[in-house]
């Protein structure tokens, strides 16, 4: 009879009415005489004969291993027959009315031990019975926001404060001097209740966002409409967790009702001073780097903002959280949508480099502004940033504006601005330390709060949650706000490591911001008074100059008494709580030297800090990174501003430093690492959407990664070093060959101005009930880990019944396939323990181990059959000595095509389909190229997402290429996939992708051998395609573990079909665990990466098999047979002939290669 999904090619001639199959290898220890003590009380039993599950035998005939319907109790153990001989019974759901028969397993692929001949294989789930765990598991969600997967392990920030009002407590809070929009933006309910449930219910992702959406009411009508929706009479006695589903729906929609989109108030503004081609590009003599300084030039009016002047204080100040500027400014990015302080040098490094002055006087325009009202810049122009400020780089701003300029006037209105500005951080952020027996005034980071930031309340609420005493979360809220102010938020910098937890030794729980004295810090205050004694003396002050040169003398002398490590030759932080210095390397270190807080008359002083960086290069490569230099050594810190992150202001300034230094040895070593860091920036353009990134790493040259968010574009301090650089070095910088980088953009989506609302309070009951059903399947076993998928917790029964799409079929309206049967013997004594196709053919591993996502579309019967047959061509190719390169481009083939020319089974397209169908095609009409919808290349890549619902359910089978969805997704002249061995975006390889020339099946139910023999096809020929019948539990499987079924698991009428790639075992409850390793078909996100580990050995997924030969031919397209002799004479031809079809191609669309 026919294998699951399968149909009868050949009915037995001897069928066993009575089996005697083989003995359980590794039989459960614990059968569990009663697996489903309440079993579903209304099964089905009589399902649509033409639609019976997939993965099972032929409807007509009986379920195998499945109860009489007319007996009593189906699900217990007596009446059901012992499949495996191992105690194992059979699942007590039923799909069909017939009586318990046992299933005849068979097998199909087509051999290709050189050829690109594919087999699948298709088998039902049988039933297993788990020991229940002692104890439950904590689930971790994994979230999804229109295709950005971000995942949070183990338990979702937990940013409920319990019933605690903030104010009450006597802490400083973040916004006092707006008393109505403090409890929206800042402090109170509303803002627990949003960011515990937005980040649950997919309305909010990031903290910043919601308290960056301006209000569309008067904020205190928006404050009574809460407490009157959610009968609130007291603060304190409102807990945002214990919303009902409904009270969570109608906050969904108080958000919607009551805030505006994040950026929605600033008005996009196009600088009166920028000009094509700026005069100092012309200095920049790599014709490439400066076609892409004019790109990053064109950048500035599109990141060019200013605020409408109903904004002002005076107006409309209550109904949003922004701090009004009269003048444009440049915002850096990303989620970063305003004016920020020390983003804004680099900014300015690089608008003056674009020969835009006039935007600089602006910026430095809007900080005065800032400091006039406040006494300080706040670290941006938000209500909530007005307790905390960033280092100060005002008058550096100020100092390369009248260098460039001259602007004698501007600079005397603005002095008096930037000697205030050093009396705040002189009056609020000094400390006293004693230093060889007198004190001294230095400064350090000591924000004005002790509350969590509204830009990140869910991460700061949550970091305490373990605490009693608000004293003590009190102080960590501090020290984070203070970390905050310093621009490093976060680093190894501020932590005091605890060395005990090898695990997790920086917890930001030990964060200890205010008993660091920073040495950059105060280098930067330092440089500050050298430049107003320089900035005085240019408006003829000389009193003014002479008293900041003394300054400066004295504070210069100071610094290097508490900073300075003689014997290192390098500028250290002072640890206050030991009174030592922390003697490791940071991107802070370069301070000193960009702003000459040193003795210059001193030569070696320069020269001896770079020693130490080679010393630092010895023991840690620390310049020998590929990329640039990371901002520090500590590793495995988790957080942004450490290894092996590169950000762009430690990167600048240790390049400026030492280009200043006055030594040739560091102005030569400046020039090499501008040279790679630019070249490296470049490559990540070119490579990464053609955007700027606010990071990267020095190892890999990828976008950066750590700290509370992903990787930002824009991006203004990225852009301005960059073009600082160009135009510094322009005359001798040229590309540098940097290794290749992998940009996977799975966590580098960007936030969108507003999310929509998918809340309703069924799919709010839904995802909690979802909840319960993890908890329940982890205290029943504890063989993996079961976790709750936003995805599918949020879909309907049918939506979530759609991805499975292995259908079974009637085929008396149609010949059957004419499919061999394999019957020679094959010796299986050196089978290893474990197995992994990508290791055995490496070359080949990026086509084994990816996973396309299917998205809601039942095609997993095509996306895994085409899966298979690219890994088997690839490794086909190899055992022809055929390696990918220009003439043999990458094959991969389409399962978009596969889904839309495949014959219909009981529909089209994404109503599911018979697995068979897929390899018919492949044998008779062959396939077209096609990748995945990541990388939406070939003849037809996979586009279901952009199809229509109608197109989807109803595919037209069409076969040739798409040539207008090729001309919409590719503009002109952008070569969108380079690579050193291409596989090229139109390559039309119709001509020369393989067929499958036969077709064999396999089938043995008795045979004893049947997994050996599956596991040396595997060995041999590589991946195979396997169906199974889709248990309840199965899409809630996690990263941990091997999956089984579930003891209350119930079997469906629906099939799923997957690709195996290798096998393994694991030492598991005492006993040793065998598993096959199979790659699904719904994305990265799933599973381990896209793949799992399901039971093998115990009947889970029963797979019979036999081998035979197969002919050594090839076939193509157009209709050759190719001998073993004469194949490659005939594949140079057909790539000669495929090269014109594709150069013609391209030509037809006006497109460049």
């Amino acid at each position: 009879m026919s294998n699951p999904g399968l149909p009868d090619p050949d009915p037995d001639p001897d069928p066993d009415p009575d089996p005697d199959p083989d003995p359980d290898p590794d039989p459960d220890p614990d059968p569990d005489p009663d697996p489903d003590p309440d079993p579903d009380p209304d099964p089905d039993p009589d399902p649509d004969p033409d639609m019976s599950n997939p993965g099972l035998p032929d409807p007509d005939m009986a379920n195998p291993g499945l109860p009489d319907p007319d007996m009593a109790n189906p699900g217990l153990p007596d009446p059901v027959p012992d499949l495996l001989g191992s105690g194992i019974k059979a699942p007590g759901a039923f799909l069909s009315g017939r009586k318990t028969s046992f299933i005849h397993h068979s097998i199909y692929f087509g051999k290709m031990p050189e050829y690109a001949f594919i087999f699948f294989l298709l088998l039902p789930f049988l039933p297993l019975l788990l020991p229940p765990a002692a104890t439950a598991k904590t689930f971790y969600l994994k979230t999804q926001f229109e295709k950005n997967d971000g995942i949070v392990e183990k338990d979702l920030l937990n940013c409920s404060l319990n019933g605690i009002d903030l104010t009450e407590l006597g802490l400083e809070r973040n916004c006092e001097q707006w008393p109505d929009l403090a409890p929206i933006f800042c402090d109170g309910k509303i803002l627990e209740a949003v960011n515990y449930w937005g980040v649950r219910m997919l309305f909010l992702r990031d903290s910043k966002h919601f308290v960056d959406r301006p209000l569309l009411n008067e904020p205190k009508k928006v404050v009574e409409q809460f407490k009157a929706r959610f009968n609130v009479t007291e603060w304190k006695q409102f807990i945002a967790s214990d919303m009902s589903p409904a009270q969570v729906d109608e906050l969904g929609k108080f958000v919607q009702e009551n805030f505006g989109k994040a950026d929605g108030l600033l008005i996009p503004h196009e600088p009166e001073d920028w000009k094509e081609n700026p005069q100092k590009f012309d200095q920049i003599k790599d014709a490439k780097l400066k076609k892409w300084a004019n790109e990053m030039h064109k950048m500035w009016k599109k990141m060019s903002k200013k605020m409408a002047s109903i904004m002002d204080s005076k107006g409309n100040q209550q109904k949003h959280s922004m701090l009004y500027v009269s003048n444009p400014f440049v915002v850096p990015g990303g989620r970063f949508r305003e004016l920020r302080y020390w983003d804004s040098y680099w900014i300015v490094r690089g608008l003056l480099a674009s020969g835009m002055t006039s935007s600089v006087r602006n910026i430095c325009k809007n900080f005065a502004e800032l400091i006039d009202r406040f006494g300080f810049v706040p670290a941006g122009n938000r209500i909530f940033y007005s307790k905390r400020s960033q280092p100060p780089f005002l008058t550096l701003m100020v100092y390369d504006y009248f260098g460039a300029t001259g602007d004698a006037k501007f600079l005397k209105e603005m002095l008096p601005t930037l000697e205030k500005e050093l009396d705040f951080w002189r009056t609020k952020r000094s400390v006293e330390v004693i230093v060889k027996g007198k004190k001294k005034t230095f400064y350090q980071y000591k924000a004005d709060t002790n509350m969590p930031r509204p830009e990140a309340f869910c991460q700061d609420v949550d970091l305490v949650k373990n605490m009693t005493d608000p004293k003590e979360k009190a102080k960590v809220w501090r020290n984070i706000a203070s970390a905050s102010e310093s621009g490093w938020d976060f680093s190894s910098r501020w932590i005091r490591k605890d060395e005990a937890d090898t695990a997790n030794a920086w917890k930001l729980t030990n964060l200890m911001t205010t008993r660091i004295v920073p040495m950059d810090l105060n280098a930067l205050m330092c440089g500050n008074m050298e430049m107003l004694a320089h900035l005085y003396l240019q408006i003829g002050d000389k009193a003014k100059s002479r008293a900041y040169h003394g300054k400066y003398q004295l504070f210069m002398e100071d610094f290097k008494s508490l900073f300075y490590k003689k014997e290192h030759g390098i500028w250290y932080d002072y640890n206050m709580e030991n009174g030592t210095l922390n003697e490791a390397y940071y991107g802070s270190a370069a301070m000193p030297l960009f702003v000459r807080c040193y003795d210059t008359i001193d030569l070696g002083t320069a020269e001896r800090m770079f020693q130490r960086l080679e010393l630092f290069d010895k023991q840690y490569k620390l310049l020998g990174h590929p990329f640039g230099v990371p901002v520090s050594i500590t590793v495995n810190s988790s957080q942004q501003w450490d290894f092996p992150n590169i950000l762009p202001p430690s990167q600048h300034m240790l390049i400026e430093g030492l280009r200043r230094s006055s030594n040739k040895r560091m102005e030569d070593k400046a020039t090499e690492m501008a040279q790679k860091w630019v070249s490296a920036n470049y490559n990540l353009f070119q490579n990464c959407l053609l955007q700027m990134w606010d990071k990267m790493t020095a190892d890999t040259g990828t976008p950066g990664s750590g700290g509370e968010y992903n990787a930002q574009t824009g991006f203004g301090w990225t852009n301005g070093a960059m073009l600082d650089l160009l135009v510094t070095y322009g005359d001798v910088l040229k590309l540098k060959s940097v290794p290749e980088i992998d940009c996977s953009l799975k966590d580098l989506v960007q936030e969108p101005d507003q999310y929509p609302n998918n809340v309703s309070e069924y799919r709010t009951q839904r995802f909690m009930e979802e909840q319960k059903k993890v908890d329940e399947i982890n205290r029943s076993q504890n063989y993996w880990t079961a976790v709750v998928y936003e995805r599918f917790a949020l879909m309907t029964d049918d939506e979530l019944r759609r991805l499975y799409g292995s259908k079974t079929e009637n085929r008396s309206d149609r010949p059957k396939p004419q499919f061999k049967q394999a019957v020679a013997p094959i010796d299986y004594g050196d089978l290893p323990k474990a197995f992994d196709a990508r290791e055995k053919w490496p070359e080949c591993a990026d086509f084994i181990g990816t996973t396309t996502d299917q998205d809601d579309c039942g095609s997993c019967w095509a996306v895994s059959a085409a899966s298979t047959f690219t890994d088997r061509i690839c490794i086909a190719r190899l055992k022809k000595g055929i390696k990918t390169d220009s003439k043999h481009p990458r094959a991969y083939v389409s399962a978009q095509y596969t889904l839309e020319c495949s014959p219909p089974v009981d529909g089209k397209g994404c109503n599911g389909s018979n697995p068979t169908r897929a390899w018919e095609l492949y044998r008779d009409d062959g396939t077209v190229s096609g990748t995945d919808n990541a990388m939406l290349s070939g003849c037809k890549p996979y586009i279901i997402q952009s199809m229509s619902e109608a197109e989807k359910n109803n595919t037209q089978c069409k076969k040739e290429c798409d040539e207008k969805w090729l001309q919409k997704q590719c503009p002109k002249n952008v070569l969108l996939f380079p690579s050193p061995m291409p596989y090229h975006p139109f390559l039309i390889e119709n001509l020369h992708m393989p067929a499958a020339k036969e077709i064999f099946h396999w089938s043995g139910n008795d045979d004893p051998n049947r997994e050996p023999k599956m596991m040396r096809e595997l060995m041999t020929n590589g991946p195979i395609q396997v169906a199974f019948l889709w248990y309840s539990d199965f899409e809630k499987c996690g990263k941990n573990g091997i999956y089984m079924r579930s003891p209350k698991a119930n079997a469906t009428n629906e099939g799923h079909a997957v690709k195996l790639i290798g096998w393994g075992q694991i030492e598991k409850n005492g006993e040793i665990a065998k598993y096959w390793l199979t790659v699904n078909s719904w994305g990265k996100w799933w599973g381990e990466d896209g793949l799992f580990k399901i039971r093998r050995g115990t009947n889970e997924l029963q797979i019979a098999l036999a081998a035979n030969g197969s002919t050594t031919a090839w076939k193509y397209r157009d209709g050759f047979l190719v001998s073993e002799e004469g194949i490659g004479k005939v594949l140079d031809e057909l790539i000669r002939r495929t090269r014109e079809e594709y150069e013609n191609t391209l030509r037809k669309l006006k497109l460049t290669y």
